[in-house]
């Protein structure tokens, strides 16, 4: 019986900790060929609360998670050959200095100041719908998602988007954070048939 009841409560134990991990990534383009070579990619939008609940549990999120998902982009963007990418804390610095915010962006006095500054083609804006770690009663892990685009400097035109949702058990938001943005990447270099 005692056996039994050991068995039974391990069962109930792995199951309980063993969850469904989430992952949807997808790319699309209008221009397989722009003439794009240098870009520029700005801190991600983001605004969720530091604390909440998912499905799986209470989440906290990181205040500065739209600056650290544009970091971890910009990483694998430049892994990817892609493109040359300006370093993130001249870009950062940029906006600070000109009192840039990312809603004013597209003015035109805005963006020209960041093309003649940073000499870029194109400039990489995101969104950060999720990021955080949760914590359930029997399990913990990290949730991502964001959706990243690229936009030609000269004409304002929206040349590609690529997005990314990961929610998986046993790993934190930064190393999903990797994984998302190496999934997107991999259908956007796909698509662009590179």
């Amino acid at each position: 019986m005692k056996k039994f009841i050991l068995s039974s409560f391990l069962v109930i134990l792995i199951s309980a900790c063993t969850s469904f991990d989430i992952s949807d990534h997808n790319a699309s383009i209008t221009d397989p060929n722009p003439e794009i070579k240098r870009v520029a990619v700005i801190d991600f939008d983001f605004a969720r609360p530091e604390i909440g609940r998912t499905d799986r549990g209470r989440i906290t999120r990181p205040m500065n998670a739209g600056s650290i998902m544009a970091d971890i982009f910009a990483e694998h963007l430049l892994g990817s050959g892609l493109y040359e990418v300006v370093e993130r804390r001249k870009v950062v610095r940029l906006m600070q200095d000109f009192e840039i915010d990312t809603s004013e962006l597209f003015a035109a006095d805005k963006i020209n100041e960041m093309q003649q500054v940073l000499n870029v083609d194109g400039l990489i804006v995101g969104v950060v719908m999720e990021y955080g770690d949760w914590r359930g009663k029997f399990n913990w892990g990290g949730a991502v998602g964001f959706s990243a685009r690229l936009v030609q400097v000269n004409s304002g035109s929206l040349i590609w988007a690529a997005s990314a949702n990961l929610d998986m058990a046993m790993t934190n938001s930064t190393a999903i954070a990797h994984a998302a943005s190496q999934d997107a990447l991999e259908d956007l270099i796909t698509k662009l048939g590179k």
